[in-house]
């Protein structure tokens, strides 16, 4: 922002101006802060929406605080006191604030600095989605140090504006007081489409997929489809391959049965086979017969004879036929399992 700029370039020029903090240097800023008693309802905003009221603050202790806005359309502006500050002068607005985002992010959470009453000319900070990162967080909470220097000024006004969700702004000391306080992230800040807001006991409407609980449920759903871990993903495997090798065990015995069955076909075809021999020399005897051919019988023993052989040839090497090929497919399910155990072990060893 262009008062960013101003401050950076500034800075070095500027005494050392305001009291020192907790022993260290003194600020080169003149320090602002919150006061929810010091702000007021834009009266030129039809559609103001909130209240003031004490409230416990991301440090404990009972806090006035200024909520304002909500989930609809109603534009709401805070304003400050007149402020007559220094002319070109550094300062540093200071403020606690929860919410001022939705889930459809279409909201309006800002800050602006206005000189002399003149609004088109303002500075404008934009609060919400990350454009200007706090100095802490804390329980929901962001910790704000907003700077912006004077120029030509002396009339100062800030407000806060707030449109589209529900934003509060809350009294706050300066960022070393709460140095004994450990920043705390929300640890799915990446993952929701808005930031935490008091308006909602878990900070988060508790029914939609970003709550906490949901988003919970859906981490540790991933991290068990990814497997938990290596010692569970190698129980995990070594009770599936105890399970197939019981299974196989049972399927080659069940295959052997198969070949001693195979191997008893051709027995059991004899008999049909013999049965179809003697009607087939009987009906090639009475065709020899019946054309005056001679020695019919010798005729049709030698007819009968050649089919026998060539039957049971047949039948013979369709059953080594398929007998090889169930013993092939049983070799190399058998061979796919020994694989898979040797992989098992080799988990079970590095684990």
């Amino acid at each position: 922002m262009d008062n960013n700029t101003m401050i950076t370039q500034k800075e070095g020029l500027t005494q050392q101006s305001g009291a020192a903090s907790q022993g260290g240097a003194a600020s080169p800023y003149t320090m602002l802060y919150f006061n929810a008693r010091e702000w007021h309802f834009n009266k030129d905003c039809k559609d103001n929406t909130g209240s003031r009221s004490f409230m416990t603050g991301p440090d404990g202790a009972l806090t006035e605080a200024f909520t304002i806005g909500n989930w609809t359309w109603n534009w709401t502006e805070i304003c400050s006191k007149q402020l007559t500050l220094a002319k070109n002068t550094p300062h540093m607005f200071t403020f606690w604030l929860n919410g001022g985002e939705n889930d459809r992010n279409n909201e309006i959470c800002r800050l602006d600095v206005i000189f002399n009453n003149d609004h088109e000319n303002r500075y404008t900070y934009n609060l919400n989605r990350n454009f200007i990162q706090p100095v802490k967080r804390l329980n929901g909470w962001e910790l704000y140090e907003i700077p912006f220097i004077t120029g030509d000024n002396e009339y100062t006004e800030l407000r806060f504006v707030a449109q589209y969700a529900y934003m509060t702004v809350m009294a706050a000391k300066d960022k070393l007081d709460y140095a004994d306080f450990p920043d705390t992230v929300d640890e799915f800040a990446d993952e929701r489409p808005q930031r935490h807001n008091i308006i909602f006991q878990d900070g988060w409407p508790t029914n939609n997929w970003y709550s906490t609980k949901n988003l919970r449920a859906g981490r540790e759903q991933r991290e068990r489809q990814n497997g938990g871990g290596q010692q569970s993903e190698i129980r995990d495997i070594s009770g599936a391959m105890e399970g197939m090798t019981s299974a196989f065990h049972g399927m080659s015995e069940a295959m052997d049965v198969v070949n001693a069955t195979l191997g008893g076909v051709p027995q059991m075809v004899e008999g049909s086979i013999k049965s179809a021999c003697d009607m087939l020399r009987r009906k090639i005897t009475e065709t020899a017969v019946q054309v005056g051919a001679n020695n019919p019988d010798e005729l049709a023993e030698t007819v009968c004879e050649e089919f026998n052989d060539r039957l049971s040839d047949a039948i013979n090497d369709n059953i080594e036929a398929m007998t090889d090929q169930v013993n092939d497919l049983l070799g190399n399910i058998m061979d796919t399992l020994e694989d898979l155990r040797d992989t098992v072990e080799e988990l079970d060893e590095d684990k």
